[in-house]
């Protein structure tokens, strides 16, 4: 056979399939396109198939495909006439192309585009063009060329698992009768390649307990035909905050408390002994790298949770690491990209934060016992002049 030199092109106005529905069951998707052929000279072209199908291996990658989706045809010449309901445009002299439209029908039980490192599935358009000799006695041209394509499911707005997904995510659990966690985000939907904000509160049940650490994580589990190890789960964000005096807070975590925090220079850590509220930024990757859209269904499933440590320590200086997990969504972003405002409590408005992040930073240069008299009476002035209103106490009536 005799290759033409001419270049073929699919170019579909979507780069990624979207079905909605459930993680379960979702309507069907179409794919539409068009096919972009370009020669110097016109040519007729007596054949020509857009094909929707299962990425194949690639030399030198150990991962192997498990999609099971079957091969999606759409016609679109046939001995040399236009298919119904293709269309085609004519030949060009100026650019030199010719363009068909195309549309596919994807049923909705297709499973998403997933990568781990010894498995996936993945989808591509490809496009197979034929034409006729220049001359009769001459052989046929041939023409190839593939396009990847992202498979995704999201929920419909009027489904259950849209209106799950949207609720605010409010946890809480406690240890050992000393202390309880809780954790609170705007919803469990986690978009990849944005910001996922959650805020977690540890209050104490007893005395005698010190937070030595905080930290955030999104962790992932996958769970394939060949990926028994990843069913272990990693984390695939992360962002934490160590209480020591020597380290300043990380922008991506800030921790408040409604009164100043005791300190205590000869033991590490904070004392919990009020309500201590960490806020944390999770930076979330950019999916089918570090992290993989959430699957309920299919060859490869793939479900994250968001996990709240707090590392603490008891009056015998034995340390615990306290965890509290809550599932959550990893879904893409269908509407306009999400900007990541400042927050409330990054203002320099909010009084109580400002005059408690001022402490917090006394605190990280000097030790109570290297400030003078002058100093700590400066400091507290310093308090004493803020707005901050007083704090209020509920009556409990004596019996």
């Amino acid at each position: 056979m005799l290759f033409t030199k001419g270049r073929l092109q699919i170019i579909p106005d979507s780069p990624d399939v979207v079905v909605y529905g459930s993680p379960r069951e979702a309507r069907s998707a179409v794919i539409t396109g068009r096919v972009v052929y370009a020669t110097r000279t016109p040519r007729a072209v007596t054949s020509l198939v857009v094909r929707f199908r299962s990425k194949h291996e690639e030399l030198f990658n150990p991962a192997m495909s498990v999609a099971c989706q079957a091969e999606l045809t759409a016609i679109l010449v046939k001995d040399g006439r236009v298919c119904a309901p293709s269309s085609v445009q004519a030949y060009d002299e100026a650019s030199g192309q010719q363009e068909w439209r195309f549309a596919l029908s994807v049923p909705g039980n297709v499973s998403e585009t997933v990568f781990t490192p010894s498995a996936f599935v993945a989808y591509e358009l490809m496009g197979e063009l034929r034409t006729s000799g220049l001359m009769p006695w001459m052989p046929f041209g041939r023409a190839m060329c593939t396009t990847p394509l992202a498979v995704k499911r999201v929920p419909a707005e009027d489904s259950l698992w849209a209106a799950l997904a949207a609720e605010p995510l409010d946890v809480a659990a406690s240890w050992r009768s000393r202390l309880e966690l809780s954790a609170t985000a705007a919803s469990r939907i986690v978009n990849d390649a944005q910001t996922y904000h959650v805020t977690g509160v540890v209050r104490p049940l007893a005395k005698g307990v010190r937070l030595l650490r905080a930290a955030f994580e999104l962790r992932e589990t996958i769970d394939g035909p060949f990926d028994a190890e990843s069913a272990r789960g990693h984390a695939a964000a992360r962002c934490s905050h160590e209480l020591c005096l020597s380290a300043p807070s990380p922008n991506s975590m800030q921790m408040r408390t409604a009164f100043a925090p005791t300190v205590a220079p000869e033991l590490p850590g904070m004392a919990i002994d009020q309500e201590i509220q960490v806020a944390g930024a999770l930076h979330v990757p950019r999916a089918y790298g570090q992290i993989q859209y959430d699957i309920a269904i299919g060859p490869i499933r793939v479900s994250h949770e968001v996990v709240f440590i707090a590392q603490v320590a008891e009056e015998s200086g034995e340390v615990h690491s306290v965890r509290l997990s809550t599932g959550v969504y990893v879904l893409p972003c269908t509407g306009p990209p999400a900007v990541d405002l400042p927050r409330y409590e990054n203002s320099a408005k909010d009084v109580l934060l400002a005059s408690t992040e001022k402490l917090a930073s006394t605190e990280q240069l000097a030790s109570a016992e290297q400030m003078t008299n002058a100093e700590l009476a400066h400091l507290w002035a310093h308090r004493a002049n803020d707005n901050t209103p007083p704090p209020e106490y509920c009556a409990v009536a004596s019996t």
